[in-house]
């Protein structure tokens, strides 16, 4: 399913007489497969518009749309249930619960959906294997080093195989080394499973592999360019 933004603005008031714009007149649309890049400066309105993208936040103006679903249109409650059913999140600092091994960090988003404990079992098994930790399940986060890290919450993000996976800066806090193994594992996923990749992101190594980079300046995207990867 396409997620599509049309014509959306988000405004911030600082004040009455002060109006920000976190996103201006976006139109934007995701198909599945996308792995695409949002890319700009901080303050440039990248974070918003992932937020928008996942209905964390609603625009000020305009749509959110999941394939016929409106998003705008949806309660939070039922914004919430959306983002667990069709989304996934990779983020900078992992977001790992130190009390959970890295097993049942991937399964506590399953537990929400209320999957029977053999499908987690075996979806947590799975999530592990595609990103190379089979042998590591059992370790709590702080035993493992950050790319190890990364890749648990890459295969939270996956276990629940989502049709669209928003990345914000997921490689900020790697070394070059462990960098491009994460984006190659991104690529490997994108490729085999077509999972749909949203990235917002500083680092030229991610921004020179994806598909599709999305230049942002002042809440508009003010230029889009296409990479044969």
């Amino acid at each position: 399913m396409q997620f599509e933004l049309l014509n959306v603005d988000k405004i911030y008031e600082v004040s009455q007489e002060n109006k920000v714009y976190g996103a201006k007149n976006v139109n934007l649309k995701i198909s599945e497969g996308d792995f695409m890049a949002l890319v700009g400066p901080s303050g440039s309105g990248k974070t918003t518009i992932l937020n928008l993208i996942a209905g964390l936040i609603l625009p000020t103006h305009g749509t959110l749309r999941h394939g016929e679903e409106d998003i705008t249109k949806l309660s939070l409650e039922e914004r919430t249930k959306h983002r667990l059913d069709f989304m996934g999140f990779i983020f900078q600092d992992y977001q790992l619960l130190p009390i959970l091994t890295a097993a049942e960090n991937i399964e506590f988003p399953l537990q929400l959906k209320n999957y029977p404990k053999k499908e987690i079992k075996e979806r947590v098994e799975w999530a592990l294997n595609q990103v190379g930790l089979d042998k590591l399940g059992n370790r709590f986060p702080k035993q493992l080093s950050g790319g190890q890290q990364q890749r648990v919450s890459i295969a939270r993000s996956i276990a629940g195989k989502p049709q669209i996976i928003l990345a914000d800066e997921p490689t900020a806090n790697l070394d070059s080394k462990t960098a491009q193994e994460i984006i190659d594992l991104f690529k490997k996923l994108n490729q085999e499973f077509k999972l749909t990749f949203i990235f917002s992101t500083h680092d030229q190594r991610l921004i020179d592999q994806v598909k599709t980079v999305l230049y942002v300046k002042d809440g508009q995207i003010s230029e889009s360019r296409i990479h044969h990867v």
